[in-house]
């Protein structure tokens, strides 16, 4: 007989990226192996976020695992560190619920005694919460910084604007001339009615093709500020910009009445966007057994990869959704089309959920099922289905 492991997952983070060829999240990875090895458990899957800071859960393979963990894909996750997965305790405190609900054990390799107390619980969240404290301390601190700079009309941060270099002996911006030339340039063919794109391609034309300029960067140096002298600023309104301690490109008056320009045509009436085709067919007709409340459907991207899944979250009735009630979709739709493919009652429709069904996009099916079928009630303890057909419009 072949033995049976529990399945674990491994999850590790870095906030930068380095150019050395062991970084840290190979060395979390390779530590984080050892323990699962230690355990007896098979790793099925690792999450790896690389650059990504703790000052949010949206990482795109966070976001993965939390897809993988509510759908029940491993009993164990193994981190480094807690500060791996958080440093927030709000966030904290969502995960910990989260794998709770779940039944996902949490095992922390500087930590071995986590989870197993109260004391180590409560140690945990006093941690998390220091950690948030220290971020936070930083924060302000670097928003006075910043603001004492601003204070004097220096350049803070960010991107060096296309016609600047930047002096670090006096830290101010320097303009380039052949540069700020054709900023200028720039500023008079728009003071003149051209759009962002016409101006585009009038400056490929002149490189002969070898430029790749484009109306959305048009559009950003159009509506920089700094090219009339100010310190970048979000606003539109020009009495709250400030101005800065480098060499203007163009007039303040100048970039003024480019800037209405473009306001002026960005308050445009928007065209109507068309809606987005149905992609989940059982929306509306799959209800949880258990609750008797709608399941709700969910996605998760990674990279090219979509991930679909219909889960029960409704706090309808103020009553909590049902803990680990999940189904790919995928798989939930095929099951429901070879049920209302084999019934005996309604042979026709065996054509229909059968052939036709492979050749229908996810639109057709939902406008399928929505014309034969009522409701749909899924026991995910039992993984029996119970289909209601809609005889009306099948008679």
């Amino acid at each position: 007989m072949s033995q049976q492991f529990e399945k674990c997952a491994i999850y590790v983070r870095q906030s930068r990226v380095n150019d050395s060829s062991y970084s840290s999240c190979e060395a979390q990875l390779r530590i984080c192996m050892d323990t699962a090895a230690s355990f007896a458990w098979r790793v099925v899957d690792h999450f790896q976020d690389s650059g990504q800071s703790s000052e949010t859960l949206a990482r795109p393979e966070m976001q993965r695992l939390m897809a993988c963990v509510e759908l029940k894909q491993f009993e164990h996750l193994v981190v480094y560190s807690i500060d791996r997965l958080t440093r927030r305790l709000t966030d904290f405190a969502r995960l910990m619920e989260l794998f709770d609900g779940s039944g996902v054990k949490l095992t922390v390799v500087t930590d071995p005694q986590f989870g197993e107390s109260a004391a180590s619980r409560f140690t945990s969240n006093i941690v998390a919460a220091a950690s948030e404290f220290q971020q936070d301390l930083t924060r302000e601190r670097m928003a006075e910084s910043r603001a004492a700079l601003k204070a004097k009309g220096m350049r803070v941060a960010g991107r060096i604007p296309f016609g600047y270099s930047y002096d670090r002996v006096f830290s101010r911006l320097m303009a380039v001339p052949e540069e700020a030339e054709l900023v200028e340039d720039f500023f008079d063919l728009a003071s003149k009615g051209k759009t962002p794109a016409e101006i585009a391609d009038l400056a490929n034309k002149r490189d002969g093709g070898r430029s790749d300029w484009n109306a959305r960067r048009l559009l950003q140096i159009l509506s920089n500020p700094v090219y009339a002298g100010y310190l970048p600023n979000d606003s539109e309104n020009a009495e709250t910009l400030q101005k800065g301690n480098h060499e203007a490109i163009v007039t303040p008056e100048r970039f003024e009445q480019v800037r209405q320009q473009l306001v002026a045509r960005r308050k445009r009436a928007p065209t109507k966007r068309t809606p987005k085709p149905e992609s989940f067919p059982l929306r509306g007709l799959l209800y949880c057994a258990k609750c008797d409340r709608a399941m709700t459907p969910n996605t998760s991207s990674f990279g090219i990869k979509h991930y679909r899944w219909y889960q029960c979250r409704s706090h309808a009735g103020g009553r909590p959704p049902c803990a680990g009630v999940s189904v790919r979709a995928n798989d939930m739709e095929e099951f429901v089309a070879a049920q209302i493919a084999s019934s005996s009652e309604y042979p026709k429709l065996a054509v229909r959920f059968s052939d036709e069904w492979q050749a229908m996009t996810l639109p057709q099916r939902a406008a399928l099922l929505n014309e034969c079928v009522d409701r749909i009630d899924y026991n995910h303890d039992t993984s029996d289905l119970g289909i209601n057909l809609n005889v009306e419009k099948l008679s």
